[in-house]
C-alpha cells in the first residue's frame, strides 16, 4: 500500500477523505498507517476530532481479533497461524493465494487444501489434526461460513468432531473401562 493508495483510496473508503492531502503531503503508506499513534495523528496529520482518531485505534485492535476471517488479507490468515502454533509453515502462505474469502467461501477448500497450502507433511498427523480444530473453531466465527460444510481432513487420521465426543453413552458399572486404573500405551 503506497502513500497514493492511502491517500486517496482508503482514506475515500472510510469515509475520510478531508484528510487525503495531509496523508499524501506526509507519504503515509501502509507501514506507517500501522504505526501512527493517537498524537501522531493529531500533531502531524491534523487529525482532531477523538472519533476519526478512534477509527485508527479500532482498526489496529481488529487485526488482533478472530471475529470476521471473510475479510482477511494473507497476510492476516499467516499471522492467525503464527498466532496457533504453527509459525513454522506461515511463510508457505506468501505466493500461495489463501485468503479468508477462500478459507469460509470456497467449499472445495477445507483443511487438506490449507494443509498442502503450508507445506505440512502428510505423516504430520498431530499437525494436521491440530490445524484440523483451530480452523473449525474459526471458520464457525465466522458470518458468512456455510452451514454443515466438511472442514475435516478426508484421511485416516481424522478425529471425532467435538459433538459426536460428547454424545457418547455413559459406560456401565461391570464395564473394563471401569476397572483399570491406568493405560499403558505400546508400539502399534
Amino acid at each position: 500500500m503506497d502513500h497514493h493508495w492511502v491517500a486517496k483510496a482508503w482514506l475515500s473508503d472510510v469515509g475520510l477523505p478531508q484528510y487525503s492531502q495531509a496523508f499524501h503531503n506526509h507519504l503515509v503508506d501502509g507501514r506507517l498507517l500501522n504505526s501512527l499513534t493517537r498524537r501522531d495523528l493529531e500533531r502531524h496529520l491534523n487529525i482532531t476530532k477523538k472519533f476519526h482518531q478512534a477509527l485508527q485505534a479500532r482498526r489496529i485492535q481488529c487485526e488482533h481479533q478472530n471475529v470476521d476471517p471473510l475479510v482477511w488479507t494473507s497476510h492476516r490468515v499467516m499471522k492467525w497461524i503464527k498466532d496457533i502454533d504453527l509459525k513454522e509453515f506461515a511463510e508457505s502462505l506468501l505466493s500461495s493465494g489463501v485468503h479468508g474469502a477462500v478459507m469460509v467461501l470456497d467449499p472445495t477448500f477445507n483443511t487438506d487444501a490449507m494443509a498442502t497450502a503450508l507445506g505440512i507433511p502428510s505423516n504430520k498427523h498431530m499437525v494436521r489434526r491440530h490445524l484440523v480444530e483451530e480452523m473449525k473453531t474459526l471458520i464457525r466465527f465466522s458470518p458468512k461460513a456455510r452451514n454443515g460444510r466438511d472442514l475435516s481432513c478426508h484421511s485416516s487420521y481424522g478425529s471425532l468432531p467435538r459433538e459426536g465426543r460428547d454424545q457418547t453413552p455413559p459406560r456401565a458399572e461391570g464395564s473394563p473401562i471401569h476397572g483399570y486404573t491406568s493405560i499403558e500405551v505400546t508400539n502399534v
